[in-house]
């Protein structure tokens, strides 16, 4: 029994050290190869494994789409600043000349004022910036240069035209303050400046007219005025003034026309029926000259030059009674003046006369 006892505990000896020797790597070699490479494996398995999950280049690249709600409405574009600028004249301005109205000077001729209107204005989008896919950011959130870039698109979209006329329509107001300062001299070389940079400026030749007859040169007078015709051949402040001039130089017929020719185009013009009136009672023309002045009168006109053409020619055409109700309407209407006076004191002897 001990003899088996020996050997069998001599035999679990022997195995633990076999294990052993595996374990510490002292087995024999033949059986170190087949450890050796499953060893080996694992490790490079291992590195891999690191190498994939550490080191972005191995990751693969994919283009994932992007999910939108069900229940997400499209976002609207974001509505631009608007930027006022001024729509200009002509808005300051008519197609050929500044708006106008006609004022009287002591011959009677029609001169040319400027009269500025209201600016209006206009809105205009902000200029797309590039990559904003359609949307326009407000101004307020525009980088300076980015605004100063809009601006100056801003400025090539404004005519050369309007800004041209802006500098003729101030240098016309200029001339025309020299003007009626009595300046007429000065206002003549300014008003030569602008035809040097409008030849067509049909208020400023006009002007020239007026000037060139009041310096007694009628005759440099007619070819300004003749001068606007050809630019606005339906002027007609251009024939009521020629027709002044023919009256001036005794050329009654032609006067007739040109005072007649004004009329028709511009029948709310009140001038050329004062002058053709005149013309009409100089040549003892009562009746046809009370119905000329009768025109304006209908429609109502107050003006105490209307009342006091149409109260001479009755007193001149012997019908006292009308003579005097509209110089009575005459002294209603008109400022103390000479001939305010002059008129109280015909009123006052047709009166007493009537009393007779």
């Amino acid at each position: 029994m001990s003899i088996i006892h020996d050997a069998l505990k001599k035999a679990q000896e022997q195995r633990k050290e076999k294990r052993a020797g595996i374990f510490y790597g002292n087995a024999p070699d033949a059986k170190k190869k087949p450890q050796f490479i499953v060893l080996g494996t694992v490790a490079i398995l291992a590195v891999v494994v690191i190498a994939y999950l550490f080191i972005p280049a191995f990751h693969p690249k994919e283009t994932v789409p992007m999910k939108q709600s069900a229940s997400a409405k499209p976002v609207a574009p974001a509505q631009p600043a608007p930027q006022k600028v001024p729509e200009s004249q002509p808005q300051q301005h008519k197609p050929a000349g500044p708006a106008v109205q006609t004022v009287m000077n002591t011959q009677g001729l029609s001169t040319d004022k400027f009269v500025p209107k209201t600016v209006k204005t206009v809105t205009i989008p902000n200029p797309k910036l590039p990559g904003t896919a359609g949307q326009i950011e407000p101004v307020r959130k525009r980088s300076k240069a980015v605004q100063t870039a809009a601006d100056e698109e801003l400025i090539r979209r404004i005519p050369a035209r309007r800004i041209e006329d802006d500098s003729i329509n101030r240098q016309y107001n200029e001339a025309l303050q020299l003007m009626n300062a009595g300046q007429l001299r000065e206002a003549q070389k300014a008003f030569l400046g602008i035809l040097g940079r409008k030849p067509d400026h049909a208020e400023a030749l006009n002007n020239m007219g007026v000037i060139s007859a009041s310096l007694g040169n009628k005759k440099e007078a007619v070819t300004y005025f003749k001068k606007v015709l050809e630019y606005r051949p339906n002027y007609p402040k251009a024939y009521n003034n020629i027709g002044l001039v023919m009256m001036s130089e005794g050329d009654s017929r032609l006067a007739e026309e040109y005072f007649r020719k004004a009329i028709s185009i511009e029948p709310e013009s009140l001038e050329p029926y004062l002058n053709l009136s005149a013309l009409l009672r100089a040549q003892k023309r009562f009746p046809e000259a009370a119905k000329v002045l009768e025109k304006p009168i209908d429609r109502n006109v107050k003006d105490p030059n209307l009342y006091l053409a149409y109260a001479v020619v009755k007193d001149n055409a012997g019908h006292t009674d009308q003579a005097i109700k509209y110089y009575r309407q005459y002294l209603g209407l008109a400022n103390p003046s000479q001939a305010r006076e002059g008129v109280v004191e015909r009123l006052r002897y047709l009166e007493e006369r009537g009393k007779r």
